[in-house]
């Protein structure tokens, strides 16, 4: 019965691609030539591990008729969508590098008037909008700014780089011109009490309790709340960037995976429907796209991953946030820099921890870090070498 259904399934394909090609439609010139697998026809998940080598083939045909260039893709999802979300990983230098240069264009062709980040807390807007919009861009103020945020969460260089890059933008627009704005999104909570407690107090203690109440279950409502008050409410287009397991528009966690807490994007999907967009910066963890690529020369492309041949591949099972859930389901868009071998970590800012910060984090540091510093140099050095590991190969 199984190999009936997979042949019917087949030959529905191939009638409907003839069709296809039949009616001269525009997009039958670009299918790939080469017949869909079976697996594929019949639209079940699947495991990487099940694909034959064979397939790749057709795979990289799907690509080279579909895939656009990266910024290219980003741009004209805003024809179709309010809200664009990026999910990036905070170590990798080249997602906060792909967002600095698609600024001017988030700009001027996709009518982006606000981007929205986890980076900093909205209580501080104001002092965001002061940097990003004044006559001068004030680099100490910025790195104070950093500083303030977090502990040393981000003392990323690339993180930061960004106010200064849509700063530049609003200094090169015309007289009228509506400014870009940078809202932070997230709440004000305290991360140095909470990491001293996530690593020092049971999980039945009131003190986890607590910090489980107050941050862990509701930084993402917090979040998706500033999202549609600064962005969608204002009927504005919007990017928002945030760190991966806040952006999935169509996973959620059961209550075995992350205390089964909310997802920013899927509060956001749940509410907007498809006026929201989720998509995912490459970092070597979806195969087979990675094996796939390297048949394409490793050429950077952007693509809707939900209506591709790779969106009922299954996550590896031991992949702790979604495990054996369609690729669809944590990635609506995909956007592939290169192979992950090449990826760089981000740039420590040198200096970055303070006297006055060591004075009042060092009980925070050394628990968070496993180890005990006599100084603010013993930590910033620390951090230059351990904040961000290097992207997996």
């Amino acid at each position: 019965m199984a190999r009936l259904k997979i042949a019917l399934a087949v030959m529905i394909c191939c009638i409907m691609r003839s069709a296809a090609i039949f009616a001269g439609s525009e997009t039958s010139n670009k299918e790939p030539n080469q017949m869909a697998p079976d697996w594929l026809c019949a639209r079940q998940p699947i495991k990487a591990s099940q694909i034959p080598k064979k397939d790749y083939q057709y795979l990289v045909q799907w690509l080279d008729s579909h895939a656009k260039l990266p910024q290219d893709y980003i741009v004209h999802l805003f024809d179709t969508y309010q809200v664009v979300i990026f999910g990036e990983s905070h170590n990798v230098k080249e997602h906060k590098d792909f967002v600095i240069d698609l600024i001017p264009r988030l700009y001027h062709e996709a009518g982006i008037r606000c981007i929205g980040w986890e980076f900093s807390r909205y209580t501080d807007n104001k002092r965001l909008d002061g940097l990003v919009s004044g006559d001068m861009f004030d680099k100490e103020a910025a790195l104070r700014f950093a500083r303030n945020q977090f502990a040393h969460e981000f003392n990323s260089k690339e993180h930061w780089d960004i106010i200064e890059a849509i700063w530049e933008l609003n200094r090169s627009l015309k007289h009228g011109q509506q400014k870009m704005r940078l809202i932070g999104l997230d709440m004000d909570w305290n991360a140095p009490k909470f990491h001293i407690v996530i690593k020092t107090k049971s999980q039945d203690s009131p003190e986890f309790q607590e910090v489980l109440k107050e941050v862990i279950w509701k930084r993402d409502a917090t979040m998706a709340e500033q999202v549609e008050k600064e962005i969608i409410e204002k009927g504005q287009k919007g990017l928002v960037f945030v760190g991966r397991c806040h952006d999935f528009t169509h996973h959620k966690f059961p209550p075995n995976i992350n205390f089964g807490r909310d997802i920013m994007g899927n509060l956001l999907y749940k509410k907007y429907g498809d006026r929201v967009f989720q998509v995912w910066l490459s970092s070597g963890f979806l195969l087979p796209i990675e094996d796939v690529m390297k048949l394409r020369e490793h050429r950077p492309c952007g693509f809707n991953l939900y209506e591709s041949p790779f969106a009922n591949i299954l996550t590896p099972p031991n992949w702790g946030d979604a495990p054996n859930v369609p690729l669809s389901n944590v990635a609506r868009g995909f956007i592939y820099f290169g192979p992950s071998a090449n990826f760089h970590r981000n740039t420590p800012i040198k200096g970055f921890v303070t006297k006055e910060m060591f004075e009042q984090y060092k009980e925070y540091y050394e628990i968070d870090f496993g180890r005990s510093f006599n100084s603010a140099e013993e930590v910033d050095e620390y951090l230059q070498q351990h904040r961000f590991p290097r992207p997996s190969k």
